[in-house]
């Protein structure tokens, strides 16, 4: 026992030194709380104070991170009676003992004891900690999603809100090191979304606004880290809801599944409806159709021989019914997910996209919805890192503003999506848009004269560089 251990080493409060000053002269840290010597002792003491006969069976304790020792003059009878004892917030160097503070008030208030040189315990930390180790793990997980609040990332107009990677950062509430996945979630509007994200990682709390009206109360992107599971969680516009442009939500939500690791399409229908195998089916396409290239070389880069379709996010679908028996339950034999399968291959749907497609279901015979099935769900995928690795949340932001400047990319100073003209909407530009699919968005060089043609208004009979 006479071995020194540093302060990080032994995990305890480097603000505790030795009050017996036996061998150390008071400069050593404490390790052991001695009750009947009623002092915190260092390792050089302890040993040296009970060697002696009358000390030898002294109990003693082994300091934690934190500690403080209880009052003295509170100590009853039966030693330290849980509901009698109090912790100390001062040690009176005079009188050599521990004293909470109404006992300092008490006995050191008034006369020379007033003058007396005391050390101040930190006691508001030691509540804290002790606190936390009197509360089960579902408490603590609850305590820890206690200060979270969600923040507009994307608006409707395809704006991303939040000004550069630092002031995302700062918004989510994590810090810049640690490794965070992106679970988003997509359905029609009115399939309780929002209502979806707040049960399942904020333990009811609305971290996402959620309303009874008719209106969609989502509108644009949401975003808020859950710090139990290490994911910032995405909140976006319901589908089938009353929109001005469709083709701009459509690409608002192809850029939220452009950065997740998982997604969740919530339903609330007594059957699976086509609309969640079109939607499904129409973002494979659009997934692959923009990111192919990228997924190639991140798999030659990596050395990897898999399909494309292993490196998109899983899907998780969440069907709530009522009425109706949940899928797969007349067919014992048959497990969700094929059907689901089966379903796509008669709708002509195949989302290859999506490394994988998990179908997670409840029946709701008398609210609320019981939503630990998806939990489980969840854990299960975000803990799985075979093929989406966590990342940091700078690197997040940069996918995220990659994409949502996507189409800026392709206009020439305009400062609408693209397409726009097919959708009625004016042009903003002192010039006339580059950006037309056929061509790829390419700029051709003419070599018979030095002018930069966009390739929509490339003229016949000139050859391209």
């Amino acid at each position: 026992m006479s071995a020194q251990t540093s302060p990080a080493e032994k995990g305890l409060n480097p603000g505790l030194l030795c009050q017996e000053s036996y061998t150390c002269s008071g400069s050593d840290e404490a390790v052991f709380e001695c009750d009947e010597c009623c002092s915190l002792q260092c390792l050089r003491c302890e040993e040296e104070l009970h060697r002696q006969e009358r000390l030898r069976n002294h109990e003693r304790i082994r300091l934690k991170a934190g500690h403080v020792p209880y009052c003295d003059p509170c100590k009853g009878p039966n030693g330290h009676s849980p509901g009698v004892k109090q912790r100390a917030v001062v040690r009176c160097q005079t009188c050599k003992i521990n004293l909470c503070l109404e006992c300092q008030k008490r006995t050191h208030s008034g006369g020379n004891k007033r003058r007396h040189p005391v050390t101040v315990y930190h006691v508001t930390k030691v509540q804290e900690l002790l606190e936390e180790e009197g509360m089960d793990e579902e408490t603590k997980r609850k305590k820890m999603t206690e200060k979270v609040v969600s923040f507009l990332l994307v608006d409707e107009n395809e704006e991303i809100q939040v000004t550069n990677e630092e002031d995302f950062i700062r918004k989510l509430d994590c810090k810049p090191d640690q490794h965070l996945k992106v679970v988003s979630i997509f359905g029609n509007t009115g399939d309780g979304k929002s209502h979806t994200l707040n049960h399942t990682f904020f333990y009811g709390r609305e971290v996402f606004k959620t309303s009874p009206a008719q209106e969609s109360c989502t509108v644009g992107v949401w975003a808020a880290y859950d710090p139990v599971h290490k994911v910032a969680v995405i909140d976006t516009e319901g589908l089938l809801g009353a929109t001005v442009n469709l083709s701009q939500r459509t690409r608002l939500l192809l850029k939220v599944l452009a950065i997740s690791d998982l997604v969740i399409y919530r339903t609330h229908a007594d059957r699976l409806h086509n609309d969640l195998f079109n939607f499904l089916g129409d973002a494979s396409e659009a997934y692959l159709k923009h990111f192919t290239k990228e997924l190639k070389a991140t798999t030659a880069r990596c050395g990897l021989d898999v399909p494309l379709s292993t490196l998109g996010p899983a899907v998780i679908i969440f069907h709530e019914t009522v009425h109706t028996q949940l899928l797969g339950s007349d067919h014992p034999s048959e497990v969700p997910e094929k059907l689901i399968q089966d379903r796509f291959r008669k709708l002509g749907r195949f989302p290859e996209a999506f490394s994988s497609i998990h179908y997670k279901g409840t029946r709701t015979y008398n609210p609320p919805t019981d939503f630990s099935g998806l939990r489980r769900a969840l854990e299960q995928q975000l803990e799985n890192n075979t093929t989406r690795s966590p990342r940091h949340p700078g690197v997040i932001f940069k996918a995220l503003k990659l994409h949502v400047s996507f189409g800026a990319s392709l206009r020439a100073g305009c400062k609408n999506s693209m397409n726009h003209g097919k959708e009625g909407v004016p042009h903003e530009a002192k010039s006339r848009c580059r950006y037309s699919h056929q061509y790829d968005n390419r700029v051709f060089t003419c070599k018979v004269s030095p002018t930069s043609l966009s390739s929509s208004s490339w003229l016949a009979g000139h050859t391209p560089l």
